[in-house]
């Protein structure tokens, strides 16, 4: 009996117990990062802030439809959504979003900040956004460095869906991308929108260029089988899919409301 041991062999053998059992504990206790659930986290750490903002600047018939889409998603992860319904942007309308993007950071209060347009449908609402962004950095050699996902089309970027690290290095990249568009209108008198400012920043190469990550359009931008503007991947919108984005639709939908057209049809297909 253990009573009977020596007590060098004794202490022995309940310091062996103890390493077993801190050992078991820890492998236990180990968590498999690549399938958290940061919606619902367990581990102790708090859950990343997320902020959802989009706008709407003119009447159109999709408001409710779009407002309650993005208005279910966040509270079912427990986001924050933020609408604005005009703009005082100088540099013309669709620069708000870079706006929008800049006044939330500088509150502080979100860690991630995901800017759609407002002719997107969130289409798998069970979709963690916080998950999503996790599998992505985990291809990136930095992950700590990436501070934008962005996505292309057929056409190159397209920046109505993309997600922002909440931070200073964030804002400089947006100011970047302000600059390019004022020196390019006071040199050649272009005025570009934002997008394309945006794209041509990132393919000139600067340093702050490489906290930006292309990810595949169909995770966060996809668009529908009647937009079929895709990119290298071409996989256009399918059935549980997180998003689709009815981008241009007045391009490629007969009639006076193409983008309602499109958001009432794919209305019936959210998760």
């Amino acid at each position: 009996m253990l009573c009977q041991t020596p007590r060098s062999i004794r202490n022995a053998i309940i310091f062996l117990l103890l390493i077993f059992f801190l050992t078991w504990q820890l492998i236990a206790g180990q968590k498999h990062w690549s399938n958290v659930d940061y919606t619902n986290r367990t581990d102790g750490l708090p859950k990343p802030r997320v902020a959802i903002v989009a706008f709407i600047t003119k009447p159109q018939s999709y408001i409710h439809l779009g407002l309650r889409n993005k208005d279910h998603y966040t509270r079912l992860h427990g986001y924050d959504l933020y609408i604005d319904y005009e703009s005082d942007s100088t540099r013309g309308t669709t620069w708000l979003k870079f706006d929008m993007v800049e006044r939330v950071i500088r509150a502080g209060q979100h860690d991630w900040i995901w800017y759609m347009d407002f002719d997107i449908l969130i289409t798998n609402t069970s979709t963690s956004l916080t998950n999503l962004i996790h599998e992505n950095l985990e291809n990136a050699t930095m992950p700590d460095a990436i501070d934008f996902l962005v996505t292309d089309d057929c056409n190159g970027l397209n920046d109505g869906s993309f997600i922002v690290r909440s931070s200073s290095r964030s804002i400089r990249f947006l100011d970047a991308v302000r600059a390019f568009h004022d020196r390019e209108k006071e040199q050649s008198g272009r005025s570009l929108g934002d997008q394309e400012s945006m794209d041509l920043f990132l393919k000139s190469n600067a340093p702050l260029t490489q906290h930006a990550m292309r990810i595949p359009q169909w995770t966060i931008n996809a668009f529908p089988e009647e937009i079929g503007c895709y990119d290298t991947h071409k996989m256009k919108w399918a059935k549980g899919m997180f998003v689709v984005h009815f981008a241009g639709a007045w391009a490629h939908v007969i009639g006076e409301d193409p983008t309602g057209h499109l958001m009432r049809k794919y209305e019936p297909e959210i998760l």
